[in-house]
């Protein structure tokens, strides 16, 4: 019988090892002719093809097989620079999965091996539908975990719903792309818009001296869009005068005339709604034209952006979904996982996304107690899943419910200030950076 390998090449496609033992078939035939060996050979390795074939496609309900996930992952193309380490996080997270015993699964009486099968979808839409078309019919895998991106997971949702495939994807957040009244479809973006800034508008209504205003400078992307329009509402709820909001073209490079504006207006408090590479700029003519308020708040603060600022970054608030530092529930089965793949969560603020992705799907299937697709979406269905950040819940839509935590860059370091209960360090108030 010959044995079948599977693997991954680098760039993520199914390749096939065939290690046939010889001995059995020449032992007695050495003087075989070469063509009848030819012959002989092609049969084998015909058959070896076919073994493949089963072993690779996923046995919905098997207690046998390992239980797959299928996935793409931006590696190429203009999301690719938000997905460093992502391959080498998605094999870590099995890897320690596995290193624990694997996925319980009830029906089977044991843990069953974790695998995943994973494409770049070169953060093109119509690429990542024909990937997870392939996973489904040709891969067989058991689940979808991803993609990734409101414009991806909007064409795949459509994969997922045909082929009646549970997806739980990671930084999908447009409420439009799950009130289209899809059944197989959950996202996990880490916070979810409404409830983006809910920690730093607390916080607001407790410092001392209180801020009495605020103006939004916003990305011209209809995320970043959808995110002021919301936390607009929240600043109003807080007490907060809404005093405006400027808007920027993501390739803008002289800010000058807004930053008159925000002078003139003169907000206690500045709220920048904007990915981080497009606000960079921004932040370092503020600095050199001495805009004063009592803090600047950016909706995407991290790593990558403190680094391109330098020391004009200190004393600025953020969000953050979390990070090993506060620990809480599985909290170690996410650390290990970081610390095996070197993903910093501050350089690559999405990675908690396709962590509670990964790991909302293994909850899943534990509860359900089988490997049935259906069973699993009926536990994934405004289920509640506990994660290292806190409790993940969907509404009927499939939309979560998650928040974040507020983070202040102190000295060239991420602290995490708000909710006083998980914070590494106290508010400094108000910010003497920008005060």
């Amino acid at each position: 019988m010959p044995q079948v390998f599977a693997g991954f090449t680098c760039n993520g496609s199914p390749v096939e090892a065939v290690r046939v033992n010889f001995e059995t078939v020449i032992r007695e035939e050495k003087m075989m002719a070469v063509s009848k060996v030819s012959g002989l050979l092609g049969v084998m390795l015909t058959f070896a093809a076919a073994v493949y074939s089963g072993a690779a496609n996923a046995k919905i309900g098997s207690c046998e097989d390992p239980i797959v996930f299928g996935t793409t992952i931006s590696e190429t193309g203009p999301f690719s620079t938000l997905t460093t380490n992502w391959r080498a996080l998605t094999e870590a997270f099995a890897n320690e999965v596995n290193r624990r015993g694997g996925v319980e699964v009830k029906a089977c009486g044991k843990k069953l091996p974790l695998k995943f099968v994973i494409y770049d979808d070169q953060s093109n839409p119509s690429t990542a539908v024909r990937l997870y078309e392939r996973l489904a019919s040709v891969d067989g895998v058991d689940f979808f975990v991803g993609p990734d991106w409101t414009s991806i997971g909007m064409a795949v949702s459509s994969v997922a719903e045909r082929q009646k495939i549970p997806a739980v994807m990671a930084n999908v957040g447009a409420r439009a792309v799950f009130e289209r009244g899809m059944k197989y479809v959950w996202g996990n973006a880490h916070p979810s818009a409404p409830r983006w800034s809910e920690q730093y508008f607390d916080m607001l209504t407790k410092v001392d001296p209180r801020p009495k205003s605020i103006l939004f400078i916003t990305h011209d992307n209809p995320v970043t869009k959808e995110l002021t329009e919301l936390m607009s509402k929240r600043a109003e709820a807080a007490g907060l005068k809404v005093l405006g909001d400027e808007r920027f073209p993501g390739d803008l490079k002289n800010f000058s005339a807004i930053i008159l504006k925000v002078k003139a207006a003169k907000p206690d408090v500045i709220y920048i709604s904007s990915f981080d590479n497009p606000s960079v700029p921004l932040i370092q003519q503020m600095r050199q034209q001495s805009v004063k308020a009592m803090d600047v708040h950016h909706a995407m603060l991290s790593g990558s952006l403190m680094k391109q600022v330098g020391e004009g970054a200190d004393g600025m608030t953020g969000e953050l979904a979390w990070y090993p530092a506060i620990g809480g529930t599985h909290a170690d089965l996410w650390t290990r996982t970081l610390e095996a793949s070197k993903v910093d969560l501050f350089d690559a603020i999405w990675s908690v996304g396709r962590l509670a992705a990964y790991h909302v799907m293994v909850q899943a299937i534990e509860r359900a107690g089988e490997l049935d697709r259906e069973k699993v979406r009926q536990v994934l269905y405004k289920g509640t899943f506990k994660t290292p950040p806190g409790d993940i819940t969907y509404d009927d839509t499939g939309f979560p419910n998650a928040t974040a935590f507020t983070t202040q860059l102190q000295r060239g370091k991420v602290e995490f200030i708000w909710p006083t209960e998980r914070a590494t360090a106290k508010v400094v108030w108000p910010s003497p950076s920008w005060k």
